[in-house]
């Protein structure tokens, strides 16, 4: 609501007061009445007034000395007063009362039409003077503003310039045709030109060949915000890729940033070259390979592993887990490789069933890489797959073959354990002989000699069934727990003989409390049956170059030591050279004469204890002996 105006009276006569407020009191105004001017300050204390009517002539306090009072601290702007006289004095106090403040006077009787036309002029005055006032609060609202406005422009203005100047990125301002207004000092630094030099410049003068229709393209097409790769040419005759990004500030005006990524450039062209010669070395890779993630998601397949696995595209393995491509009882082992893998960093030649399309199985060989970041943190794996079901044919082949090559040597032992029980079963002449002589023949006797004959024969049947067990192939035998001491009983038993007739003495140390092993028995048997010609063939050579040699001697020893089981295979033969400790279990490698061996034998041996879980070692003195010292982890009887 608008604030009425309000006028002052003041008279120390209360009938005039009175009389006064009742002509006023018509206006719209309010009104503040005092008897005195002390009163009248009193009342009027920091109460905007329109006009103050002020009687001349009071006790105390005069008109004049009231009205000084009233402006004393009304510096802004003056309360206009009328004064009401009797009589106007001289000129000295009308002159005193315009210094006071007055604006006009009244002469009493009061004429209430004057009083009224006059009061009306002062507030049409005070009420343009609050519209002044008004207007002028607001100019200087609008003024500040602006001054606070213009203040924050000059603050962003700073803070662009120093955002520009300071940006680690080069920053052109340039007009629709690529011409440079502004420029900071990176952006002389990507070119090498003086900022002075690049604002008489533009885009065009800096694209490089290469890049410059691309150039042109993004130039044209710059609305809003845009990104792309251009190569700059530098001052000095170099070229500079940067990734510029545009946005539009106006229909003339257009921002670019501009970040040096030359390093970056170098770096996905060397990082694409070498990604080249990765991909020709994993397609080139006679094997499978295949990059596995930390969870066994393959993420990468070169091209023989596409086919090693019967698929006709990569996109049938990425992305499947590797352990579906194993048999449900080899995972187990596949996890074992992973596990070993991450603490080890290098896995390799673990032979293993793998499966392939359609579920066909083939055997195969693992090898497995743990693949690091420079920070040592596990990244992913190499998985290399060998196809190895030719050679594990050629495997049991080179195994059956030297099976029957032992058989052979050992043929004229044999037949010697086979005669002896011969020559017991030919009594049944004897028997017939003295059955002849009489009608009636001994019981006992008769009882005596049949019950030798029976146990000869079980012991030729024994005989022929473990020649003929021993002779099989056992591929596809099933792992099971054995005695490791029978098994070497049963090797000796067909080389005793050939030993005897040769003069070795073979002695057995078999500690009776060692445990059973998992494993084929007749594999290991034929590595005791190797082990024991080979010892044989020592002592028989050293025998023929040193002519006082008589002690030939060829010891078995089964014992247990901590989690393995031992078995050592000595001999004091003629001793294998240092130099060809390594090769001996090399396929082929002999140390034998020509003719007198295959360098088969110990490159068997290696493969059955390897898949037995076990080690080979080997120990020599030249013209005194070896050592072969077979190591097998204990396992539980299954």
């Amino acid at each position: 609501m608008k604030q009425l105006p309000t006028i002052l009276i003041v008279d120390d006569y209360e009938d005039n007061l009175f009389l006064t407020k009742a002509v006023i009191q018509k206006l719209k105004v309010n009104l503040i009445l005092a008897l005195s001017g002390p009163e009248a300050l009193e009342k009027t204390r920091g109460i905007e007034l329109a006009l103050a009517i002020i009687d001349v002539q009071m006790s105390g306090m005069n008109g004049y000395e009231l009205a000084l009072n009233l402006n004393a601290d009304r510096s802004e702007y003056k309360v206009p007063v009328i004064f009401m006289t009797a009589y106007y004095g001289h000129q000295m106090e009308v002159l005193e009362g315009y210094r006071s403040g007055a604006v006009d006077y009244l002469l009493k009787p009061i004429d209430s039409t004057i009083l009224l036309s006059k009061i009306n002029v002062f507030l049409d005055l005070f009420n343009q003077k609050r519209v002044i006032a008004k207007k002028a609060t607001l100019l200087k609202k609008t003024v500040d503003e602006l001054t606070r406005v213009n203040d924050a422009f000059k603050k962003s203005e700073e803070k662009y310039r120093s955002y520009i100047d300071n940006a680690p990125d080069g920053v052109f301002v340039a007009d629709e045709t690529g011409n440079f207004f502004e420029v900071n000092e990176a952006a002389c630094r990507i070119t090498g030109y003086l900022k002075e030099e690049l604002l008489k410049m533009s885009f065009l003068d800096i694209l490089s060949e290469e890049s410059f229709e691309d150039g042109l393209t993004h130039f044209k097409k710059t609305v809003g915000t845009s990104k792309t790769d251009l190569l700059f040419n530098h001052k000095n005759g170099t070229k500079r890729w940067c990734t510029i990004e545009s946005v539009k500030l106006s229909e003339t005006r257009f921002l670019y940033f501009a970040k040096d990524i030359t390093e970056r450039k170098a770096m996905e062209l060397t990082l694409k070259v070498s990604e080249e010669k990765y991909k020709t070395i994993l397609n080139a890779s006679p094997d499978g390979i295949l990059l596995i993630d930390l969870k066994g998601v393959i993420t990468e397949v070169s091209e023989i592993g596409i086919e090693l696995f019967g698929f006709e595209s990569k996109v049938d393995l990425v992305g499947k887990n590797i352990f579906r491509f194993f048999p449900s009882d080899e995972k187990n082992k596949i996890k074992e490789i992973i596990g070993k893998t991450l603490n080890e960093g290098l896995i390799q030649n673990v032979g293993l069933k793998i499966r392939k399309k359609k579920n066909a199985i083939f055997a195969g060989e693992i090898s497995s890489t743990l693949i690091q970041k420079s920070d040592g943190t596990p990244l992913s794996f190499m998985i290399i797959i060998r196809d190895i079901s030719q050679r594990k044919k050629m495997e049991t082949k080179q195994i059956h073959a030297d099976r029957m090559a032992n058989l052979g040597e050992m043929a004229s032992g044999i037949a010697h354990e086979i005669n002896q029980p011969l020559n017991i079963i030919s009594i049944m002449d004897k028997i017939l002989f003295e059955s002849a002589k009489t009608d009636t023949i001994d019981i006992e006797f008769l009882k005596d000699k049949s019950n030798k004959i029976f146990e000869n024969i079980i012991r030729i049947r024994n005989i022929i069934d473990h020649i003929r067990a021993f002779s099989r192939s056992h591929d596809d035998y099933i792992l099971t727990a054995f005695s490791v001491n029978s098994c070497i009983e049963n090797a000796t038993s067909m080389i005793t003989e050939q030993f005897k007739h040769l003069g070795i003495s073979l002695n057995l140390q078999l500690d009776k409390r060692i445990p059973q092993i998992v494993g084929n028995t007749y594999k290991f048997e034929q590595v005791i049956v190797n082990l024991l010609v080979n010892a044989k063939d020592a002592v028989m050579e050293k025998k023929n170059k040193q002519k006082d040699y008589c002690d030939l001697i060829v010891g078995v020893k089964s014992y247990q030591e901590d989690q393995f089981l031992i078995v050592e295979i000595m001999d004091n033969g003629i001793g294998i050279k240092n130099d060809e400790i390594n090769n001996i279990i090399l396929p082929f490698y002999t140390t034998k004469d020509e003719g007198k061996g295959t360098g088969l034998g110990l490159s068997i041996c290696y493969q059955i204890i390897k898949e037995m879980n076990g080690t080979i070692g080997i120990t020599s003195d030249r013209m005194n002996g070896t050592k072969i010292r077979l190591a097998l982890n204990i396992q539980k009887k299954k």
